[in-house]
């Protein structure tokens, strides 16, 4: 085979897997106990968490949510 093809064929399969792996559902958080004490910080804690970056600041409200949707003890 020539080595156009072999690239080719190599950069549809690459493609199509990448394009598999984006339709799949993303899993939800799990249920995090210690992400019900997360909103239960002091003012500086809070600072910090919202300095994070948004990824991180997206990463922990989906523990939280999820953990109160749980049920978090009171």
């Amino acid at each position: 085979m020539s080595k156009k093809l072999m690239t080719t064929i190599m950069l549809i399969f690459t493609l199509a897997a990448a394009v598999a792996l984006l339709a799949l559902p993303a899993a939800a958080a799990p249920p995090s106990p210690g992400a019900c004490n997360m909103l239960h910080v002091s003012s500086t804690g809070m600072d910090g968490m919202l300095k994070a970056s948004p990824q991180g600041l997206d990463n922990m409200m989906e523990l939280i949510a999820a953990s109160e949707a749980s049920g978090c003890p009171k």
